[in-house]
């Protein structure tokens, strides 16, 4: 249950994306208030609705690039990691259950995702990710885990993590 209205750490899991959570994450990407905020923009437009049947096309072809998020062992969001190249990582965070906005969850999964992706690859020395310069809560939850920005423009907020500040323990 959600202690003080925030869940906590062994509430919240990341879980190989399965065959089922796929289809709860497209669902997810139909809602267009959703959609928007995953892909940082404020108005519906062609290239939305192309970006998401992209994303759940993606989504069945290349599962292996996608984590659920699990809130009490139930599906509530995902995470898609892309390599940029050998040393980067993007990810990207949705939590596609409205109800669990502001709730703890999506920073406790994006810390263990970071705790994944930098204990499993040597090489990787950085993450980064960015977010719709209006979506407040997403920042502050990126923030929380210690991205820092490192652009603004076009109404996004461009963020990173880097390996030696992720290994000095500068994630909250």
């Amino acid at each position: 249950m959600l202690k003080n209205n925030k869940a906590n750490d062994i509430e919240v899991s990341v879980d190989n994306l399965s065959f089922l959570d796929v289809f709860i994450v497209q669902k997810y990407l139909d809602d267009i208030e959703i959609a928007k905020k995953a892909f940082g923009v404020t108005n519906e437009s062609q290239q939305l609705f192309e970006n998401i049947n992209k994303l759940k096309k993606s989504l069945l072809l290349n599962r292996s690039n996608f984590k659920s998020i699990k809130y009490n062992r139930k599906t509530v969001g995902f995470i898609q990691i892309h390599y940029e190249n050998i040393n980067q990582v993007k990810i990207g965070i949705v939590i596609g259950e409205k109800k669990y906005w502001g709730k703890n969850i999506g920073s406790i999964a994006l810390k263990k995702t970071i705790d994944l992706l930098f204990k499993n690859d040597n090489n990787l020395t950085t993450i980064t990710l960015d977010t719709a310069s209006y979506n407040v809560i997403a920042k502050k939850c990126f923030e929380k885990v210690g991205f820092k920005v490192y652009k603004e423009e076009n109404g996004k907020v461009y963020m990173f993590l880097s390996r030696d500040s992720y290994e000095k323990g500068n994630i909250k």
